[in-house]
């Protein structure tokens, strides 16, 4: 399998980013919009998802059956997606529909009509999103450590917003964001079948702004090493304890995501073996990294009954412990050759890579290739991951967020993560 990497500014100022690979038949599109949830603040928690959901009811030559039609009527799969620090449009489609999915997915971004009765619509579906995370706590747990390590900053506040930001946001300052953030911070991806002399011309073609001067005025936030409780009446507990991670053009990253798949990736990972399968205390335990242009976190997540929550958490702080004494190379290799080759499995499906390459272009300034990928897993060494598992499971680094639990209840805990 071969691909072609090619990145290119436009004269309209469009940057396009675009993999193709000739063995394919389909290809994923993206345009992404370098403006997510850290970007907003006051009354604007959750603009940028609310927007997400407004692009797609209507513009002024398409309704929102039609933008939902066009693709789904030529097998083709249409949908957005909001980060903290980016939003992004894609479509992954046969590749003999790539001008169509351009000329709407530009439409969408360029002429949406933002109406005062769709928005109002829409800010109720954007509710009953809202409530449906809070009724599911492995959902929920990922908003409240957010919370917990960043808080004070912008990244701190939920990428959906909040019920009460939601249901007060006005209509005029929906429209004035999106003018703001809209007009100035566009890059468009392509992986695949694509043709991207064809994908250059349509890009002229039909959008007509590009990257221009950020209006961004983003802060690095601090990492707050402490607790967090959040009382609620469950059937089990819901626990996250987070360290610093880096950020995702740190070489440290990528020995971070070593480590995370160590400890908690698969059934086969240190933390689901030694407290799933050997001592039965969880039903699912797994780590998850965020690795942003400026800050990074390191997570382990799991449920347990609150009898248990001690037991869990001492178990996962033991690991944390042996991992800072080193391992040995034999179990390097196997790491790192279940990590490159799950990235690798992932990265032969289109819209994968189409993200991949999206997301490292707007958190570097560089698209990532495959092979600088592979190389930088495979130069990870046994040094490197025990000195960056020393940096990120310092004493008192380390922060626990537990949902289903009061602070009168976890008093041993104390001393569990000091």
């Amino acid at each position: 399998m071969t691909f072609e990497l090619r990145d290119e500014l436009l004269s309209n100022n469009v940057r396009v980013i675009t993999e193709q690979n000739t063995a394919f038949m389909s290809m994923s599109l993206g345009l992404f919009v370098d403006i997510g949830s850290r970007d907003e603040g006051g009354d604007l928690w959750g603009c940028s998802h609310f927007l997400e959901h407004l692009l797609f009811k209507g513009t002024k030559t398409k309704s929102s059956q039609e933008i939902s039609s066009i693709i789904e009527n030529r097998g083709g799969y249409l949908n957005a997606f909001t980060d903290r620090d980016m939003t992004g449009y894609h479509a992954r489609i046969l590749s003999n529909d790539q001008d169509i999915a351009i000329e709407l997915l530009s439409d969408m971004l360029e002429n949406s009509l933002l109406r005062k009765e769709d928005i109002e619509i829409e800010r109720q579906v954007i509710l009953e999103e809202i409530k449906q995370t809070s009724d599911d706590p492995s959902s929920l747990i990922h908003e409240l450590y957010a919370q917990n390590i960043w808080r004070n900053s912008s990244l701190a506040h939920p990428i959906s917003g909040t019920f009460e930001t939601i249901s007060n946001m006005q209509v005029e300052n929906i429209v004035e964001f999106y003018m703001k953030n809209y007009r100035n911070n566009l890059l468009v991806v392509a992986a695949g079948a694509v043709d991207h002399e064809k994908l250059v011309s349509n890009i002229e073609k039909y959008v007509n702004r590009g990257m221009g001067k950020s209006v961004k005025d983003r802060k690095r936030p601090e990492f707050y090493h402490g607790k967090k409780y959040i009382e609620r009446k469950l059937g089990q507990v819901q626990l996250c304890i987070s360290a610093p991670g880096y950020p995702y053009g740190s070489r440290n990253s990528t020995v971070q995501s070593i480590i995370s798949s160590y400890l908690g990736l698969g059934a086969s990972s240190k933390l689901f073996q030694e407290v799933r399968e050997k001592r039965g205390l969880v039903y699912n335990i797994y780590t998850h990294n965020q690795n942003l242009e400026d800050v990074g976190v390191f997570n382990v997540i799991a449920g347990t009954s609150k009898e248990k929550l001690i037991e869990v958490i001492e178990n996962i702080v033991r690991e944390f412990e042996y991992l800072k004494q080193g391992i040995d190379n034999k179990e390097l290799e196997i790491v790192k050759h279940k990590t490159i080759g799950l990235y690798i499995l992932n990265s032969e499906r289109d819209m994968h890579r189409m993200h991949h390459l999206g997301t490292s272009a707007l958190r570097t300034g560089k698209p990532r290739s495959m092979k600088d990928v592979v190389s930088r897993l495979e130069c990870v060494t046994v040094e490197e991951l025990q000195r960056v598992a020393t940096e990120m499971f310092k004493d008192n680094k380390i922060a626990l967020t537990v949902l289903g639990i009061t602070e009168n209840e976890v008093k041993d805990l104390d001393n569990l993560l000091e």
